[in-house]
Order: C-alpha cells, then sequence, then structure tokens
C-alpha cells in the first residue's frame, strides 16, 4: 500500500509516458485543424499576438507546418526512450509554435492552452530522476499549473457576479434563472446552428440550473486545491471533464483536446498497482 506522497509520484510516473502518446494524438488533431482552416481565404489571416506575427507572417505553408508536426512527433517518441530536460523544452516549445497559425487568428479561439501548459509544466519532472518520498511536491506543483487555469475561470465568475449584484448593473448574472439557458442559445446563434428540442426542455427546470451553476462555479474556482489532495484531485478530474462534455453540447465550444488532456495528466493510475504488482510477481510459464 502506498502513502499519499508515494502515489503522487506514481501517478505522475505514468501520466508522463501517457503524455507522449496523447502528444502524437493531438499533432494529429493540429494537422487536421490546419487543412481545415487552410481551405479559408489567405488574406483574412491575422494573427493577435505580435510573437505569432514575427514568427509567421503569413499563415504558414503545408511542408513548413507537416515538419514542425514530424520534428515535435519525433521528439516525443524519443523522450519515451531518453528522459532530457532539454528535449522536453523543444517539445514545449514546438508544440507552441505549432499552435501559432490555428489560435488566436481568424477569429479561432485559443482553446489549447491547457494542453501547453501542461507540458511547460513537466520541462524539469523527470520520472527515472524522482525519488517516491522526496520529489511528491514537484508533482503537486504540475497539477498546481494545470488546475490553477480553471480556478481563475472560476474565480473570475464570482468576482463578476459580485461587481454586477453590488452596483446594481442590471446585467445578466449567474444568479439570474435564464443565464444558463440564455449562454447556450446565444452560442448557438452566433454558430448559426438551431438547439436541440431536448436542450431547451432540460432548462425548463430553472432553479435546478441556478444550484447548480453555482455550485459548478465554486467547485471550478477551487479546482487548484486538487495538486493537494489525491481524493480531491479525483473529484475534480471528473468534474472538468463533465463540465468538459456541458459545454461541447450545450455551448459548442470545443474543447476535446483540454477534456482528454485532464484524463491523462490527473488520473488516478494508482488504481492499478495492485493489478500491477500481482502481474509482476506472477512466475512466467516456460
Amino acid at each position: 500500500m502506498m502513502n499519499e506522497k508515494q502515489l503522487t509520484v506514481f501517478n505522475y510516473r505514468i501520466a508522463y509516458y501517457a503524455m507522449r502518446i496523447f502528444g502524437v494524438y493531438w499533432l494529429m488533431r493540429q494537422y487536421l485543424e490546419y487543412r481545415r482552416i487552410s481551405l479559408w481565404p489567405k488574406e483574412i489571416y491575422e494573427p493577435f499576438l505580435n510573437i505569432q506575427r514575427f514568427i509567421f507572417s503569413e499563415y504558414p505553408s503545408a511542408f513548413l507546418y507537416n515538419t514542425l508536426l514530424l520534428l515535435c512527433a519525433i521528439l516525443l517518441i524519443i523522450t519515451w526512450f531518453r528522459q532530457s530536460v532539454l528535449l522536453n523544452l523543444g517539445i514545449f516549445l514546438l508544440m507552441a509554435v505549432i499552435n501559432f497559425p490555428i489560435s488566436l487568428n481568424f477569429s479561432v479561439g485559443h482553446n489549447n492552452h491547457l494542453v501547453l501548459i501542461g507540458y511547460f509544466m513537466a520541462i524539469f519532472l523527470l520520472p527515472e530522476k524522482m525519488k517516491q518520498e522526496k520529489d511528491y511536491r514537484w508533482v503537486q506543483y504540475f497539477y498546481l499549473g494545470i488546475l490553477t487555469t480553471y480556478s481563475l475561470a472560476g474565480l473570475s465568475k464570482f468576482l463578476g457576479i459580485a461587481k454586477n449584484v453590488i452596483k446594481h448593473s442590471g446585467k445578466l448574472t449567474w444568479l439570474d434563472k435564464n443565464a444558463a439557458k440564455i449562454n447556450t442559445l446565444d452560442n448557438y446563434w452566433m454558430a448559426d446552428v438551431k438547439v436541440p428540442e431536448w436542450i431547451i426542455h432540460i432548462y425548463q427546470y430553472e432553479n435546478v440550473w441556478v444550484v447548480m451553476t453555482i455550485v459548478a462555479i465554486i467547485i471550478q474556482a477551487s479546482s487548484f486545491l486538487g495538486a493537494f489532495s489525491r481524493k480531491y484531485l479525483t473529484f475534480v478530474m471528473v468534474f472538468l471533464y463533465t463540465f468538459h462534455v456541458y459545454t461541447d453540447f450545450f455551448v459548442l465550444a470545443d474543447f476535446r483536446d483540454a477534456k482528454n488532456f485532464v484524463l491523462i495528466a490527473l488520473f488516478p493510475y494508482h488504481i492499478f498497482y495492485p493489478w500491477i504488482s500481482r502481474l509482476a510477481k506472477k512466475p512466467l510459464r516456460v
């Protein structure tokens, strides 16, 4: 039986390798997104950040972009067998550059920040150099870096509610019964998509949605606490995955990569430890 410190390090050791596999999957997703955006008129290319304009003054060619994807994939595969801070740094930088042409331009939202933060926080965390009792706090910092993004989002919602209530602005807040419904209708309207009838039916339970929304904001704001408690971390992981499933259907926010990365990075792999231990002790049959 492992204690809290030991299972914290154990979980990250597994997550490190899972992140290599996820990284290759993520590159495939970016390739498909690049192909989709490539069909748009090049004249509307408008990067949001100065660094984007510096690196990609115009939308990159297929050869250049595919070269970056291939190089990043090679580094991910190499770091499966050879752990290196420099290689991890290279992976993070390549992922950031790969993300530039398909985020924060063309009015395309930036939805890869969680993945980039995860690989940034993992640059110096090499499993082969981690001791179970000594280095668990570094894993907690890894979790904290990921979860803080959600906590800040939840806190900003609370501040927004407080501001509008105190100032009596009359603006819609998450305390209003129809706030969640209007948010969904607005996003479907902007996407020029008809809202499914089953979603309209679910929103009939107005009081329930107010309670659910406030509880969800509280959990979101307190997500960072999961970095210091394995049980709460697992709860937060389930909540965040469920939250992203909700946004997929009700807000049309495509956070598929973030949703999958949450599972990969925060999953309680230690639940498989007893099975792995028994399998390792089982004698081989000749």
